[in-house]
């Protein structure tokens, strides 16, 4: 769920903002408003918004002001600035202090529904990529384990299903086949570096019995591997 806070000093201008969000995205909820910029300052910092719609005339102190606090607090806020104002310099200004958008007024709601989808999309990219990058990172550190998506989505806090769907998609792979490629990999670089035992081999790579261990080597590299170590001895 991404996280709003309206702020400006028209309870109307707030209403309508709010009204066009809550119609065109079920993603996204207005969780608090503010009418002057000391309750905007207090409310981001006991509410820890996603994305703050700031009204350029909002009552208390000046908004760039507000702006460049909230900037330098809070590095990870999305802010747009909301004017009547069409005009160079203060879009400049708003430049200069990273302002995230600049949304005109009388708000359109197009406006609004482009600079949110490309929030949200942003976000989504960034939570998808911090997903995949615990799920490998998982991996790597328990090669030599019994490795269960189930296990990674319970630390994630998500369903199995989605895990599963989203690593595919990210990686084109799906899960098992991934793992059993990394074990393989492993067990390959262990055959070639060392004189290991298979059996011992079997049990350094998270697998329980050399048999199926085996089996599943040759399916993946065409050889057992034992043959394998013997090419790569021979080259």
């Amino acid at each position: 769920m991404v996280k709003i806070l309206i702020a400006d000093s028209e309870n109307l201008e707030i209403e309508a903002l709010k009204l066009i969000i809550q119609r065109k995205f079920k993603e996204v909820k207005v969780i608090a408003t503010a009418n002057c910029s000391d309750e905007l300052i207090e409310k981001v910092e006991y509410i820890n918004p996603d994305i703050i719609f700031i009204d350029m005339l909002i009552y208390g102190l000046n908004s760039f002001d507000v702006i460049r606090y909230i900037k330098k607090t809070y590095v990870n806020k999305k802010i747009v600035i909301m004017s009547i104002y069409d005009d160079f310099y203060f879009v400049r200004k708003a430049l200069k202090l990273k302002v995230d958008d600049y949304l005109l007024k009388p708000i359109k709601v197009e406006n609004v529904v482009e600079i949110l989808n490309e929030f949200i999309n942003i976000d989504k990219d960034y939570s998808i990529n911090n997903e995949l990058k615990f799920v490998l990172n998982y991996i790597e550190k328990n090669l030599k384990g019994n490795i269960m998506l189930q296990d990674i989505a319970s630390c994630m806090n998500v369903s199995t299903s989605y895990l599963s769907k989203s690593f595919k998609n990210k990686m084109g792979t799906n899960f098992n086949k991934y793992v059993t490629k990394r074990k393989i990999e492993e067990a390959k670089y262990i055959l070639k570096s060392t004189d290991i035992s298979i059996s011992d081999l079997t049990f350094n790579i998270g697998y329980n019995e050399p048999n199926y261990f085996c089996k599943v080597f040759k399916k993946v590299e065409g050889m057992t591997p034992l043959e394998y170590r013997e090419l790569y001895k021979n080259k």
